[in-house]
């Protein structure tokens, strides 16, 4: 099987303290941080490993909370989801088969409404841990974004004896 691995970039984020985000610059100064996503060709179709922001997290910021908007200071472009980029590389969004969260996150979980016919694969204890954040957890999850309203069939994968932050992804992406 062969892959191809593209490189997205699905949200920017300006958060202050620039020397403690980037190494350098003025403590008064903006930082960049950027949500990695992988866009993975297989024989098989696409997998989007993490969805950053979304298209409906562009359309309505303030889903995203007061909090996230005012220290992470989003840039908020379409051009940064997921879906434009995998329309700039030439795929539809029905390219896209599976999904794989690293968390639920809402910069990592926000394009889970873009791609509604794949597969989105998570860690069960971190589904769960979304499902039931504890007090000070809860900025960090936005339920809309990944309840799966949209028909997105989920798969809670198991890992027993890694780290909960610990994901093992394998080369066999037929999961049917």
């Amino acid at each position: 099987m062969s892959f191809k691995v593209h490189h997205l970039n699905c949200g920017t984020f300006c958060p202050a303290c620039r020397p403690w985000i980037n190494g350098d610059g003025r403590w008064r100064d903006r930082g960049t941080l950027v949500c990695h996503c992988l866009l993975i060709e297989t024989n098989d179709g696409l997998v989007l490993i993490d969805t950053g922001l979304g298209t409906q997290d562009i359309e309505q910021p303030q889903q995203l909370g007061k909090l996230f908007l005012t220290m992470a200071q989003p840039r908020l472009t379409q051009a940064e989801t997921a879906l434009y980029q995998v329309q700039a590389l030439g795929f539809q969004p029905q390219d896209v088969r599976h999904i794989v969260l690293t968390h639920l996150d809402l910069d990592h979980a926000g394009g889970l409404a873009d791609f509604p016919q794949a597969t989105v694969h998570v860690h069960a204890a971190e589904y769960e841990a979304a499902r039931h954040p504890k007090w000070f957890e809860k900025s960090r999850y936005r339920s809309n974004q990944w309840q799966m309203q949209n028909g997105n069939a989920t798969r809670q994968l198991e890992n027993p004896g890694t780290a909960l932050s610990k994901l093992n992804l394998w080369h066999n992406f037929r999961m049917s």
